[in-house]
């Protein structure tokens, strides 16, 4: 009976150890099955990645712009662009890398705390503009547009990068130039009786003053005309001092005392050996007055084969100094200044119309003494301070002050600083010029004779040319350099003259 009973709840107990088996290995069939599904889906999910990965990579590499994608503050991915933009040959160069590494000094704190703030979720600046360095030091500008986006469940941040080095240095530029205007703008306001070194409040010299600012504000060529005396070296530097050229050299050259036979190795240098006494290299003006100003003072004496040559370096075609066979090049700004009228001097085949047309872009021109007579009393004062060593002396009795005043200054600026300069040593008052000691209807005789002749008006001028250029030469008892001085000309010129006239000349 026992027997029996033990058989039946064996049969029992194998009967649910087989019903609990079928029902686990249903449940694994169907776990199988889920986990099957699951790393099909999964395999599905990472082959959609991969192609998405794919055609987002053929996309960025088909952009001029650089792309990157920075997690962490380090660079996951960078296309080809942002490779070339930055001096590298390859994208492993960058992968892995801190992302300010990239960024110039001055900027990458700014960067670090923009990068940190996107990815934790803040507010940060999205589009900005920055200074970048490449493999090979170089800084260029960028301009900066970043996204937040997920990556493996992770914020990480877009960046698009454009280049607009070309562009920011023009704002820069334009800035710059716009900032210098308003102090310069400023300054002359507040100080309108002089302009740096030049005394004048007179409506003629305040022209002058606003066409040095324009004149300033551009790198063009600028010819200075006016009488021997009036201060154009002067106004050439205030040019070269207000603009963007101030911080170089200021060559000045005086076009009427050098020979013609030394006239293109002073102006373009000559190399060691090039002729006798050329022991050495030595650089020409033209060297000298790189990245500053060239100032031609009588530029009308230059030689008409070296206006030529002069032509060719400011078309941008170099010079080559005496004894070189290679060209160099120099870059600098040409101011010219001249007594003469320099379209006569090219109607006269004395000067080329292209060189005179290269030269003549900005024209100045500086008015006469006589045509701003107001501004004499400023001129008498600055001389005297300059020029006395006594406090006592800075002024004059009212009988001197008139007879200044009523002179007309033939010898403008110039002459009236050497008047002073000789009344402060001697205390007499000589004006040299023979018209500035007569009376006003006073004639010499030379004059009276051309009066009764009906002499014309060019023998006129030729004939007191010719009595002022004695007079002035037995006042410095014929000596030729302080004589061409007085005058305000080139010892050149002078011999020119003398020979001209035949006074004192074998």
């Amino acid at each position: 009976m026992k027997h029996i009973e033990a058989s039946r709840e064996l049969k029992k107990t194998r009967a649910e150890l087989e019903q609990k088996v079928e029902e686990r290995t249903a449940e694994s069939v169907k776990a199988n099955d889920r986990l099957k599904r699951e790393i099909k889906e999964r395999k599905r999910a990472e082959q959609a990645l991969r192609e998405s990965e794919e055609r987002y990579q053929t996309l960025t590499e088909h952009v001029a712009d650089g792309v990157t994608l920075v997690q962490n503050g380090k660079f996951l991915f960078v296309n080809n662009a942002f490779v070339s933009m930055f001096g590298h040959t390859n994208a492993n160069q960058i992968l892995g890398k801190r992302a300010v590494d990239l960024i110039s000094c001055g900027f990458d704190q700014g960067i670090k705390e923009i990068y940190g703030k996107l990815e934790s979720g803040l507010s940060g600046e999205k589009i900005f503009r920055a200074q970048c360095i490449t493999r090979e030091g170089r800084k260029f500008w960028v301009k900066v547009h970043h996204n937040i986006i997920k990556w493996k469940g992770m914020s990480a941040v877009l960046t698009t990068i454009k280049d607009i080095t070309e562009t920011r240095l023009r704002e820069i530029v334009i800035t710059e130039r716009l900032r210098n205007e308003n102090i310069r703008l400023r300054s002359s306001i507040k100080e309108r009786y002089r302009f740096g070194d030049i005394i004048g409040k007179s409506q003629p010299m305040q022209e002058i003053y606003e066409l040095i600012l324009k004149a300033a504000n551009s790198d063009a060529n600028v010819v200075i005309s006016g009488e021997s005396g009036t201060g154009k070296e002067m106004v050439a530097r205030a040019i070269h001092d207000m603009s963007n050229r101030r911080d170089k050299v200021f060559v000045a050259v005086n076009c009427g005392a050098i020979p013609e036979t030394l006239l293109e190795s002073e102006f373009f240098g000559y190399k060691k050996g090039a002729f006798t006494g050329a022991n050495m290299d030595k650089h020409g003006y033209l060297d000298l007055a790189g990245g500053g100003t060239l100032f031609l003072d009588e530029v009308s004496e230059l030689d008409l084969s070296l206006q030529v040559k002069l032509l060719r370096v400011i078309d941008g075609g170099g010079y080559t100094p005496v004894g070189s066979n290679k060209a160099k090049y120099s870059d600098f700004r040409i101011i010219a200044a001249t007594n003469k009228n320099l379209l006569e001097q090219v109607n006269k085949n004395l000067m080329r119309e292209d060189f005179f047309y290269r030269m003549h872009v900005i024209p100045v021109t500086v008015p006469p003494l006589r045509e701003r007579k107001e501004d004499v009393p400023l001129l008498v004062e600055h001389f005297l301070k300059l020029h006395c060593d006594s406090k006592e002396r800075q002024s004059l009795p009212v009988k001197i002050f008139e007879a200044i005043d009523n002179h007309d200054w033939p010898g403008n600026v110039r002459e009236l600083e050497n008047v002073l300069k000789r009344y402060i040593t001697i205390q007499s008052l000589d004006f040299i010029n023979p018209r500035g000691s007569r009376a006003a209807n006073e004639v010499n005789d030379s004059n009276k004779e051309l009066l009764q002749e009906n002499a014309g008006l060019r023998d006129a001028v030729e004939l007191f040319e010719k009595d002022y250029i004695s007079k002035v030469l037995n006042h410095n008892k014929w000596h030729r350099g302080k004589t061409a001085k007085t005058l305000g000309i080139p010892e050149r010129t002078l011999y020119r003259k003398l020979k001209h006239f035949n006074l004192g000349l074998s």
